[in-house]
């Protein structure tokens, strides 16, 4: 019996190192396989001085930030497209971009390209390329609010379009649901597999606290909703 058992423990071992021994060796291709500008990084002027005349980089805003933007200039020094790089010299987003911004907020960073906005990520994988007029600049319930068109809807972290564009606006707020308005002064709630669970039937959206929001209907008075889809008139402003 203790012989098994140490045969357990060695294979679970062996197990363990060949995981780790694999996860080290993928950050090292990744790592390896990131651009990198030539150049050096001026202490100094906390900025990456490039070597090709044809790319300059954008100090860094302080001595703790991460990453700065950098452009791809034409033969005149005017601007042909702009990216990210970090403080080794190398390229975060690909300098394929008309508008970036500075850093990733939820493992993504906001580009734009033809006046329409995507999103890459910390891998520098473009994960929505530019097709949205309107991107929000961080995720609630890891979710995105997106717009085209006049109409919304949401992705999440990984470009996934999970609540369709087909709602004149849509509000993020949490535990699992998704405001969405049908017209004005009809706001309702879905899930994340864009099913209603609360009817279109209020004035107005708010987040829930602990699974319940007080919201008026058209005849002006509160209702206390509860994310089940449950609605009770309310005899007071206060929770129960």
């Amino acid at each position: 019996m203790m012989k098994n058992s140490e045969t357990i423990m060695q294979y679970m071992l062996l197990v363990l190192c060949f995981s780790i021994n694999a996860c080290i060796q993928n950050k090292e291709k990744q790592k390896a396989a990131r651009e990198r500008l030539k150049g050096y990084f001026d202490k100094k002027e906390n900025m990456w001085i490039c070597e090709d005349p044809a790319y300059e980089a954008s100090t860094f805003s302080d001595s703790l930030s991460e990453y700065t933007s950098v452009m791809k200039l034409d033969s005149d020094r005017e601007p042909l497209a702009i990216g990210l790089i970090n403080r080794e010299g190398e390229i975060m987003v690909p300098i394929v971009y008309d508008r970036v911004n500075v850093g990733f907020t939820d493992g993504v960073c906001l580009v734009g390209k033809d006046n329409k906005l995507g999103l890459v990520n910390i891998a520098g994988e473009e994960i929505v390329i530019p097709q949205y007029e309107y991107i929000s600049d961080k995720a609630i319930d890891s979710l995105l609010r997106v717009g085209v068109n006049d109409l919304y809807g949401a992705i999440n972290l990984k470009g996934e379009i999970v609540i369709p564009l087909e709602y004149p606006d849509v509000t993020l707020v949490n535990e699992g649901l998704v405001a969405v308005m049908i017209e004005p002064q009809r706001w309702g709630y879905v899930n994340q597999k864009n099913q209603m669970v609360i009817e279109p039937e209020f004035t107005f959206v708010e987040a829930f606290t602990d699974g319940k929001v007080v919201l008026q209907k058209a005849d002006g008075e509160d209702y206390i909703v509860f994310k089940n889809g449950k609605v009770r008139k309310s005899e007071s402003l206060a929770f129960p």
